[in-house]
């Protein structure tokens, strides 16, 4: 059976997504679970490769099993014996061909600002701390920029296995959630860092670090901009669709 199963994770712990042979990574993990519950060595198939902090709300995998626990009650059955950090949401039978990473048609991604003064005790995890002064309206004004299909080259780091540099952005949005500045960034695909750069470019936006005109020479010429990857801990993986 091939089976797709959703999971969601809170990156703090982890050294990322793929497995390492002497760090905790999150496919580690669940593969461990997965192969206890089974029976089988269980190799599963990562949607997107996430970095060392980074959280997901709906990580879908795809693995092959032949063992005889039901598709759609594997989820409830692994969670028994996954750490408290994962959690299996749900799993279904799908086609023989279904790849959780080569299927996937788009993307979308959250990066939380913490707009504050002070350091939070409760957020430092999960949010990025900003200035209270950055402004917003410039924020915005520059992530209408990276709307539509762009050469992505510039805002990616070194170590990209994608060669399709080539990206659409279909909708990037900021809004305010009390002290929280959200962004929201949905696309064909998303190269290695090209989110947390992309919240990195806005936030030096909004502090007045880099203009308009910046970040279009950097879209027209593929160089990579001085913008610094925001930090992990603020992106979330919000939906792979297929």
């Amino acid at each position: 059976m091939n089976i797709k199963l959703l999971i969601e994770y809170d990156g703090t712990a982890f050294s990322g997504w793929q497995r390492q042979p002497n760090a905790r990574t999150v496919q580690g993990d669940l593969e461990k679970a997965l192969s206890d519950l089974l029976m089988e060595e269980i190799k599963v198939n990562g949607s997107s490769r996430t970095d060392s902090g980074v959280h997901a709300r709906e990580y879908p995998v795809s693995f092959t099993t032949v063992g005889r626990i039901p598709p759609e009650r594997i989820a409830l059955a692994v969670n028994a014996k996954l750490p408290d950090d994962i959690r299996a949401l749900s799993s279904m039978e799908m086609p023989e061909g279904f790849h959780a990473r080569y299927s996937s048609d788009g993307k979308t991604y959250s990066y939380r600002m913490l707009r504050r003064s002070h350091p939070s005790a409760i957020y430092r995890n999960y949010a990025c701390l900003v200035e209270e002064s950055i402004d917003l309206e410039k924020m915005m004004t520059a992530a209408e920029l990276f709307r539509g299909s762009h050469d992505f080259r510039g805002f990616m780091s070194t170590g990209s296995s994608d060669m399709n540099t080539v990206k659409e952005m279909r909708d990037i949005t900021l809004c305010e959630e009390g002290d929280f500045i959200i962004l929201s960034l949905t696309a064909s695909g998303f190269l290695y860092n090209m989110a947390r750069i992309i919240a990195g470019t806005l936030i030096d936006a909004g502090m007045g670090k880099i203009g308009d005109s910046e970040i279009l020479s950097i879209l027209e010429s593929g160089i990579r901009g001085r913008s610094k990857p925001a930090p992990s801990c603020g992106l979330y993986l919000e939906k792979v669709y297929y």
